[in-house]
């Protein structure tokens, strides 16, 4: 009995995210599937992939931060680019060449153009946008920053965003944003009738609208859009 349970309990493990699978096939499948890279940010304790930078940090501070990895990055990580050094000196002497800044806090932007530089505008036919996200009941995703760009980009627009529902996760240890961020921020309506009048100008024809997973973002922002026009 025992030796049956035993077997009964081996799993297949990825050898880049770790993910297990109780069949070869399905682990196989996965890493067909997952298209992991040299390039995908990697945990330096573990040496774990993961599928974004938002990823790692959840995976070094997040409420199910693994202890091995989130004690070593609490004594010699940068914060920023998430490089372990390999000594409390050599993190000192890193910050101070370290190539990425703290992001400053962020108000409503929001640029006016004259006549003329309205109709240079309207001729990019491009926008990108970004939005953060922090977590509502039941593991929902609420808007609560959002970013737009233009083909040069410049910010066209950019704010805080007052969720429609209350905040369960700020998730301030890995995007930033705290309560005090959110308290005066644009009513997610106001933003959303920002947006589309940014996309499209005035016209009867809109922009394209270009973004990481656009379907949830526009989701979050509670606004459909042609789509034949995302990228």
């Amino acid at each position: 009995n025992f030796d049956f349970i035993c077997l009964c309990d081996v799993r297949h493990k990825c050898p880049a995210c770790y993910k297990q699978c109780k069949k070869k096939e399905h682990i196989i499948e996965h890493m067909l599937t997952s298209h992991h890279s040299v390039h995908d940010p990697k945990c330096g304790v573990c040496n774990k992939h993961c599928k974004s930078f938002e990823s790692l940090r959840e995976h070094i501070f997040g409420p199910l931060a693994k202890v091995n990895c989130s004690s070593i990055f609490a004594e010699r990580d940068c914060i920023l680019c998430l490089k372990i050094c390999s000594s409390v000196d050599s993190l000192n002497e890193h910050k101070e060449t370290c190539h990425l800044t703290t992001p400053q806090p962020i108000e409503t932007v929001e640029i006016h153009h004259s006549a003329n530089e309205m109709i240079n505008i309207r001729s990019q036919e491009v926008v990108a946008i970004c939005c953060v996200m922090v977590g509502g009941d039941w593991s929902q995703e609420l808007c609560a920053r959002v970013c737009l760009v233009d083909e040069d980009e410049n910010i066209i627009f950019q704010t805080y965003i007052l969720p429609p529902t209350p905040v369960a996760d700020y998730r301030y240890e890995i995007i930033g944003i705290s309560e005090n961020n959110l308290q005066d921020a644009m009513p997610l309506n106001e933003v959303r009738e920002r947006i589309q009048q940014i996309l499209y100008s005035g016209e009867p024809i809109g922009r394209v609208l270009v973004g990481h997973n656009l379907e949830k973002q526009l989701h979050c922002l509670k606004m459909s859009y042609h789509d034949h026009l995302l990228r």
